[in-house]
C-alpha cells in the first residue's frame, strides 16, 4: 500500500479547501519550508563562518522568526559536507550541564563531573571525531539561555589552543542573546558572524502562505491578497504568528462557507483574540485586588 493510499481523509474544513493536510502547523518542518531572503542569507552567513571562519556564529531573531528552521537546514547541508552537526536545544545554563549535554550529541559517551573534566573529555571527542575524518559544529539553540561561565566555556571550544581539537559554534537565539555575549569581550571577540532573522514584508508573508497551501495540495489561491496584507498587519510579519492565525483563518472561513480567506476573517480572528487577552487581563487584576483585600 503507498503512502497516499495509508493516509486518512483530510478533516472536513481542510478538504473545503482542497487541502490534502493543514499547512500552516507550529512545528517546523523542512517539507514545508519557504526559502525567504533573509534566511537565505542568513544560511549562507553561517556556512561562510563555519568553513572559512571557524570560531562563533550569532544568530538571533524573536520567538517564531524561524531560527529552529535555518537550524534544520543547516544540518542538512552539512551533513552532506562531512560535517557531523551536534544539536543542544533548550540548553541548560551552567557550563558542567551544557558540556555534559553537548558530550552524547557530538556522539561521546554520557559524561558527568565538574566543567573542567567535561571540556577534556568534549576535547577528546572532537579529536576523535578529526581522526575519523569528519568535523564537528557544536550548534546551541535558544542559547540566551546560557549563563556568562557557559558563554566562556563555548568561546574556549572554538579555539585549539594547546587542549586538542576545537570547534565552530552556532548560538541561536533570542535578540537579549547579543546583549549577554556583548558583555563579555573574550567572548565577543570570536564571533565571526553576527546575523539577525527579521520579520516577513507583507508580500512575503502572501507567498509564505500560498507557498505552504501549495506544499499542502491546494490548487488555487485560498488567502486573498487583502488578507494576506491584514495577516501582515497582525502579526508583523512573524512566521509563528502567522502560522497561527492562518490555522485558526483555514477553519473559520471553512465554517462560514467562504471560497478564500479575506481581510474580514483575518480581522475577525485578531479581534477575538483582541478581546481575550483583555478579559484575562480583566480577570487577573480583579483577581489580584480581591487577594490584596
Amino acid at each position: 500500500m503507498s503512502a497516499s493510499a495509508a493516509r486518512p481523509p483530510a478533516p472536513a474544513y481542510l478538504a473545503h479547501w482542497g487541502l490534502a493536510e493543514a499547512p500552516f502547523r507550529l512545528e517546523p518542518d523542512p517539507r514545508f519550508a519557504y526559502e525567504r531572503s533573509d534566511h537565505r542569507e542568513g544560511l549562507a552567513r553561517v556556512l561562510f563562518g563555519i568553513t572559512q571562519l571557524g570560531g562563533l556564529v550569532v544568530i538571533t531573531g524573536e520567538i517564531g522568526s524561524g531560527k529552529t528552521l535555518l537550524a534544520q537546514t543547516l544540518v542538512e547541508v552539512l551533513h552532506g559536507e562531512g560535517y557531523h552537526v551536534a544539536t543542544v536545544a533548550n540548553p541548560p545554563r551552567t557550563a558542567a550541564a551544557l558540556l555534559a549535554a553537548a558530550l552524547p550529541a557530538m556522539g561521546g559517551e554520557p559524561a558527568g563531573g565538574s566543567a573542567a573534566r567535561l571540556a577534556g573529555r568534549v576535547r577528546e571527542r572532537l579529536a576523535e571525531a578529526e581522526r575519523e575524518g569528519r568535523r564537528v559544529v557544536l550548534v546551541i539553540d535558544e542559547a540566551q539561555r546560557l549563563d556568562p561561565r557557559a558563554l566562556d566555556e563555548v568561546r574556549m571550544l572554538t579555539n585549539p589552543g594547546d587542549r586538542g581539537a576545537g570547534a565552530p559554534v552556532v548560538l541561536l537565539g533570542q535578540p537579549e542573546l547579543t546583549v549577554r555575549v556583548e558583555r563579555l569581550p573574550q567572548v565577543s571577540q570570536r564571533v565571526v558572524v553576527r546575523y539577525h532573522l527579521g520579520p516577513m514584508s507583507a508580500e512575503e508573508v502572501d507567498a509564505y502562505a500560498r507557498h505552504r497551501a501549495r506544499v499542502a495540495g491546494a490548487e488555487r489561491r485560498i488567502l486573498s491578497e487583502r488578507g494576506a496584507r491584514a495577516v501582515h498587519e497582525e502579526t508583523g510579519g512573524i512566521p509563528r504568528l502567522v502560522n497561527m492565525l492562518l490555522a485558526n483563518a483555514l477553519f473559520v472561513a471553512a465554517g462560514r462557507g467562504g471560497t478564500q480567506i479575506g481581510e474580514d476573517d483575518i480581522r475577525d480572528l485578531a479581534e477575538d483574540r483582541r478581546m481575550s487577552l483583555e478579559a484575562a487581563e480583566a480577570s487577573a487584576e480583579a483577581s489580584g485586588m480581591g487577594d490584596r483585600a
